[in-house]
């Protein structure tokens, strides 16, 4: 599985609520907000009932958090006389998720040399060492051939596009299992602009001198060139002529 969020973490709610200064009528709400997650207004005439049972106000649910560290909404009265406003966090829904339960839409490859032996496959794998199967128990996943890789290739697997205009922060996870020969085959992940291909940022290595014995989730951050632009992640594969 492949996920993209918003990067985590961040202190306490202070919630402030006042008098909007732009309409006496209306309530401000204030409150201390973190990046990679998403907040719901809640309210309730009294308090005999628990906080997770009042109701979400209309038009105020899963707001982003602002890149100032400080959320500010203006929100009608939503009862006449004494009432209770809270304020829920919950952890933002990922920017980019696919199980690849739906199959290969979407995702490209490249083969960038001469032979041409190996390419990135969907399905099943079935190499002589390495998993059988997906993440998870799944029958996909995208592989370096299904079966075994072979000599002298550089071959590329793309992800569909990812918007992410507006994001100030954001790391990259997905499940690996790594199953090279332990010497000179390399990979690397890069951030490409999605209009002109473009690659935005450093490549970051993989370590592939590790022999997993199962998948493992391995997660990077977006590098700082990427963030605010509709990008591609690239997954790169290089071996070696052994």
């Amino acid at each position: 599985s492949i996920e993209v969020s918003s990067g985590s973490g961040g202190d306490q709610l202070k919630l402030a609520v006042d008098s909007s200064p732009l309409d006496p009528t209306m309530l401000r709400l204030t409150w201390a907000s973190t990046p990679g997650k998403v907040y719901d207004v809640l309210t309730n005439p009294d308090l005999t009932s628990p906080r997770d049972s009042w109701d979400g106000l209309a038009g105020s649910q899963d707001i982003r958090a602002d890149p100032s560290g400080t959320n500010t909404l203006d929100i009608a009265l939503p009862f006449p006389g004494k009432g209770f406003v809270a304020i829920r966090e919950e952890n933002a829904p990922p920017l980019f998720y696919d199980d690849l339960e739906s199959g290969a839409g979407g995702w490209t490859t490249l083969v960038n040399d001469a032979n041409g032996n190996t390419q990135w496959e969907f399905g099943t794998p079935n190499g002589s060492t390495g998993p059988i199967q997906g993440a998870e128990g799944s029958t996909n996943a995208w592989c370096t051939s299904l079966g075994d890789y072979f000599s002298d290739a550089d071959i590329s697997l793309r992800s569909p596009e990812i918007d992410l205009t507006g994001v100030s922060g954001a790391e990259l996870s997905f499940a690996a299992f790594r199953d090279a020969d332990g010497f000179a085959d390399s990979a690397v992940v890069r951030f490409l602009r999605a209009s002109d291909k473009v690659q935005l940022g450093a490549d970051v290595p993989i370590d592939m001198s590790v022999f997993d014995n199962d998948y493992l989730t391995i997660t990077i951050p977006i590098v700082a060139g990427a963030l605010g632009e509709t990008i591609l992640v690239e997954w790169n594969f290089v071996s070696d002529s052994s």
